[in-house]
């Protein structure tokens, strides 16, 4: 987990910890009788409830938009059928323009070719390993 994500939680448990202070000290100090003090507290928790699962909501969203920038993620392994020269020659068919330095490929160096690749064919980096995938198929 890394700063960010333990700075969001921090966040969160600090919320929900002043939130609880927060009803405790309104039932402490509640000039209402028993039921209007109830009831103001039930709401309050229904609105309080609602706010954290908003919260929750647009924290997990952004959670899931981060890992999904390519930050060192599993978009960048190919999966191919058959040998890197087999699927190479196919591309090199099927792409005049790709030269032989542009499908230059080392194992572990993944990121470097998509990027070459998405800059030669003008494509999206899901369009290029879609592609890498199903050559050879």
């Amino acid at each position: 987990m890394n700063n960010k994500n333990k700075d969001n939680g921090k966040i969160l448990l600090a919320s929900l910890a002043g939130l609880g202070a927060g009803v405790v000290a309104g039932l402490l100090l509640a000039p209402e009788d028993g039921r209007a003090a109830r009831q103001s507290v039930m709401q309050s928790l229904n609105e309080a409830g609602d706010e954290v699962n908003n919260t929750l909501k647009r924290w997990t969203a952004k959670v899931k938009a981060m890992s999904n920038q390519g930050q060192g993620s599993d978009d960048d392994q190919l999966v191919m059928q058959g040998s890197w020269t087999d699927v190479k020659r196919q591309l090199r068919n099927n792409y005049d323009d790709l030269t032989e330095e542009d499908l230059d490929y080392q194992e572990g160096s993944e990121r470097e070719l998509l990027d070459r690749l998405q800059r030669k064919l003008g494509k999206t980096k899901d369009e290029v390993v879609r592609l890498i995938s199903q050559i050879g198929q």
